[in-house]
């Protein structure tokens, strides 16, 4: 078979069956044929160990993972991340992180496909200076999460009643939920008119990186999912939750420590404005009064919280400090929405704005076509 008819036959490409990051990474509409196979999921023996997997074996040309290293396997693969790969935190200096930096940068790791510029980032300043540097380097790229884009009319009727926020993420703390309860609290204290919709099984304290550890450190912030300008709901099926999202008129994500920001993307893709903080990817695709409203956050060097990093997440000294912010962050939420609670119709163009940078970058029409040929390509190689 020539080397043109390969480039256009279909390809059995093998896929990680998990929750859902791998429905973000991959094509909705591949002339490809993509088979789910389950994995061993490495980061249930240590939280800090999610840098390599063993896959299900089945007939494949090639393998597409998310985060994970293929091991025991010859065939070749592409990878997707989020922030950091290999996936090892703590570990920089193992032999097992440069046993798998090695892999990366052999001949079976066809493409190294970072999930933004955040994380292309990363990637480039844990490799630097290393024997495998431009081999790594040569294999990255940068291709977005994609998603299906419902049908989406910018046209809503105006209402009446409160301005309508939406959190989503199972880390209450870490993705901000706490800030969104606080700040419905000080609107009510203020007279501002605003309901917010909680929905989070409320992870917190040391089953999270950034959390304070002190188990009752959550405690005053759960205790305001009863107010009555707060809705709570523990889960809810994801169809329920973009249609939540759709009827909002900001969803939130003040988070103190994301990556991408999933939430984010659905909430634009239904043309629903977010409000964020400018760490991780976010800034890529929140512009403050265009899209959505950006509140400030004290960055590294990476674009990651300032804190994040720290080693004595059980002290006092860091619980005040994660406290301060959270505090700062709700008042300015509240204070930047003052005006839109005064001004309905001031949303119609971030509303606009939100749908657009969605088409713009997450369709996944165009990401179908993009990965099509980069699995064709990577295959020929």
């Amino acid at each position: 078979m020539t080397e043109t008819a390969n480039a256009g036959r279909s390809l059995r490409i093998t896929v990680l069956k998990d929750r859902y990051p791998t429905s973000f990474c991959t094509p909705k509409n591949s002339r490809h044929i993509l088979t789910p196979r389950y994995f061993i999921p490495t980061h249930r023996l240590s939280h800090k160990i999610e840098a390599f997997t063993w896959i299900l074996p089945g007939p494949a040309d090639l393998i597409h993972t998310v985060n994970r290293i293929p091991v025991l396997t010859k065939t070749p693969f592409v990878i997707s991340f989020e922030s950091h790969l290999p996936r090892y935190f703590g570990g920089e200096r193992t032999r097992l992180f440069a046993a798998m930096r090695r892999r990366l940068a052999s001949d079976q790791c066809r493409r190294i496909i970072a999930y933004s510029e955040f994380a292309k980032r990363n990637f480039l300043a844990t490799h630097a200076g290393t024997p495998e540097e431009a081999a790594l380097t040569a294999k990255l790229e940068v291709v977005y999460p994609n998603l299906v884009l419902p049908p989406w009319q910018p046209d809503r009727p105006r209402r009446t009643g409160p301005l309508r926020l939406v959190f989503v993420g199972s880390h209450f703390g870490r993705k901000g939920g706490a800030v969104a309860v606080r700040a419905a609290e000080l609107a009510r204290n203020q007279g501002i008119d605003l309901h917010v919709h909680i929905i989070s099984s409320l992870i917190t304290g040391a089953a999270v990186w950034s959390d304070p550890r002190d188990p009752t450190f959550f405690e005053p912030y759960l205790k305001l999912l009863n107010q009555p300008n707060v809705t709570f709901d523990r889960a809810l099926p994801n169809r329920r939750v973009l249609e939540i999202l759709a009827d909002a008129d900001f969803s939130v994500l003040a988070t103190l420590s994301d990556t991408f920001g999933f939430s984010a993307a659905e909430s634009l893709a239904v043309g629903t404005p977010v409000i964020a903080t400018p760490q991780g990817a976010l800034p890529e695709f929140i512009k403050d009064g265009e899209n959505g409203l950006m509140l400030p956050l004290a960055l590294d060097l990476y674009g990651e919280w300032v804190h994040v990093g720290r080693q004595d997440k059980d002290s006092r000294r860091f619980a005040a400090i994660y406290a301060q912010d959270v505090e700062r962050l709700a008042a300015e939420l509240v204070g930047r929405l003052a005006p839109y609670c005064e001004d309905y119709d001031r949303l119609a163009s971030l509303r606009v704005a939100a749908r657009q940078s969605a088409e713009d970058r997450f369709d996944s029409d165009a990401a179908s076509l993009r990965f099509d040929e980069l699995y064709s390509q990577v295959y020929l190689q």
